[in-house]
């Protein structure tokens, strides 16, 4: 194995050493960029062995956080321990199958592993089927937020969920915070009919300033989650 060394004033080498596997059919050759970079830029690649300095992509305020899948959800999908210092808000798309049939599907806001389940919750929402039928419900002093009902626990019943979650902080301004822990949604499913359905709203929770909500629980009315998978994103403040 051969190598180019260099070789400090004080006796030290620095060295630039050939790969420990030898290249594929032919021979690798890297040319170096004709003239320095700026401060903080990388050494990248064309995959035609030219080289040259770049700048580092600006750092995105949309982050993937998690995901997960499964066929066995259990008795509800928690998200728990949300960094609400670093994000404002979190968006997050959900699909999942009830193991009961003719379920409804449950939001609760989390405060690290505890649900909360004071009865403050208020929620506005419109129902809709293909045969152009709509409903609207709104209701306020419940302790959960109802964003889907009768979903089919059958082959291909099942729901899709887009959820973007705000959440207060204790430094928001006066008296904000009561607005600020609220959910915008919507969802399309398959009803227990079976039958097409789609809903959407919006629902938050309103009892004072000192809630702080850093996480959310899904989960059904009756039974357990079937098969499963959801990705979560933060959005920074």
């Amino acid at each position: 194995m051969s190598k180019i060394s260099l070789k400090h004033s004080g006796g030290n080498v620095v060295s630039l050493n050939s790969p420990t596997n030898a290249p594929g059919a032919a021979d690798v050759a890297f040319k170096l960029p004709n003239a320095d970079g700026s401060d903080g830029n990388y050494l990248k690649t064309d995959g035609s062995g030219n080289l040259s300095f770049a700048a580092l992509p600006a750092a995105s305020d949309y982050v993937k956080l998690t995901s997960a899948s499964g066929s066995s959800g259990g008795s509800a999908i928690n998200i728990d321990n949300l960094d609400t210092a670093t994000y404002r808000a979190f968006e997050i798309f959900l699909s999942m199958q009830p193991g009961t049939d003719n379920s409804n599907l449950y939001v609760r806001f989390r405060n690290g592993s505890n649900t909360i389940t004071a009865s403050n919750y208020v929620g506005w929402k419109e129902q809709q089927n293909p045969s152009n039928n709509v409903s609207h419900k709104s209701s306020g002093s419940q302790s959960l937020l109802e964003p889907a009902e009768n979903v089919g626990a059958d082959t291909e019943e099942n729901l899709f969920i887009h959820v973007v979650l705000h959440v207060a902080r204790s430094d928001d301004q006066g008296d904000l915070a009561r607005q600020r822990n609220r959910i915008e949604y919507d969802v399309n499913y398959m009803a227990h009919y079976p039958g097409h359905h789609a809903s959407r709203g919006i629902g938050h929770y309103s009892n004072d300033t000192t809630t702080y909500v850093n996480g959310i629980r899904f989960y059904f009315s009756s039974g357990n989650i079937s098969d499963y998978m959801y990705t979560v994103y933060g959005i920074k403040r």
